[in-house]
């Protein structure tokens, strides 16, 4: 058995003929952005992935169930918002007459 921990899908694909995104997308019938993001390891494969690999490249399924997602990288979101100065104070609510 293969030992694929810690390796991305391009990483397993050139052992089975498979050496770039090109020739992936070629095989697979997959948009350029799908197989992009399957090489780069963006998405997790899916089980219905996973049989297209296997059924169409031979790859083995239990090398492809260890191949591991890229971790995401971590969101900015959005910036805090500005306090008020601490040496003005704020200005008294309006009183309705």
């Amino acid at each position: 058995m293969i030992t694929v921990q810690g390796m991305f899908l391009r990483d397993l694909l050139p052992q089975y003929g498979i050496p770039s995104i090109v020739a992936l997308r070629q095989r697979l019938g997959l948009t350029k952005q799908y197989a992009w993001l399957l090489w780069h390891g963006k998405v997790a494969l899916s089980s219905d992935m996973m049989r297209r690999l296997h059924g169409e490249l031979g790859l083995p399924l239990e090398a492809l169930m260890q191949v591991e997602r890229a971790t995401p990288a971590k969101r900015r979101g959005r910036k805090p918002l500005r306090q008020p100065p601490k040496g003005r104070p704020s200005p008294p609510p309006e009183e309705e007459p």
